[in-house]
């Protein structure tokens, strides 16, 4: 009787076992597969490289063959664009009379989530360091998150987000800086425009009496 007993748990047991195993199988994500195929890592490589490209050197042109028909990107500043030449006009904005360059580095966290053989997620770190005229250059870090679509047999962008500390802005830091500059300026010069005034107002007096 218990003998039974032992091998009705034993089959039950094998039988649970097999159903977990099916069903891990079936969860496994499709990175598991994906990343096998070491052709299509390359291509999404060299889709990134290529929207780093375009940022560090202003050339769009290289990139809107690697964007998807509706793609996305949401900026640092919360700003959305569906088209390329939008975005090029933003971009090519950041460059006030105080900014002279701006150089983005990108880093992978790995391993990528592919959602299907044909979508896949992929983020990580960012860098843009923003060369001032005065000589400064202070970076700023970033986080992104692409969506990245197959697409006429070739890894598109189909969505691009950037985010940022608020607290760590090196541009407008440096405009908080440069406030701070002409208000201590212009504090110092009224300053010495009152000493002058005054002494100007004591002489007076004394210039007066001696021609009396």
């Amino acid at each position: 009787m218990r003998e039974q007993r032992r091998l009705s748990r034993y089959k039950w047991s094998q039988r649970l076992g097999a159903i977990l195993l099916v069903l891990a199988i079936w969860n496994v994500p499709q990175c598991a597969l994906a990343d096998v195929n070491q052709q299509e890592v390359n291509a999404i490589i060299r889709t990134r490289e290529m929207a780093l490209q375009a940022l560090n050197t202003r050339n769009f042109s290289k990139i809107e063959p690697y964007l998807h028909p509706s793609f996305t990107i949401t900026t640092v500043d919360n700003r959305v664009f569906h088209k390329v030449p939008e975005f090029e006009q933003y971009w090519n904005q950041q460059f006030s009379s105080s900014i002279k360059d701006i150089k983005m580095e990108a880093k992978v966290d790995t391993p990528r989530t592919f959602l299907s053989p044909e979508t896949a997620i992929s983020y990580g770190d960012a860098l843009a360091t923003f060369y001032f005229k005065d000589g400064n250059k202070p970076t700023m870090a970033m986080r992104w998150t692409a969506v990245l679509q197959k697409f006429q047999d070739r890894w598109t962008i189909q969505s691009l987000h950037f985010s940022s500390n608020l607290l760590d802005n090196p541009v407008l830091n440096g405009a908080q800086l440069a406030s701070r500059v002409w208000a201590v300026a212009a504090g110092v010069g009224g300053i010495l425009l009152g000493a002058v005034a005054m002494l100007l107002w004591r002489r007076k007096p004394k210039r007066t009496i001696e021609r009396v």
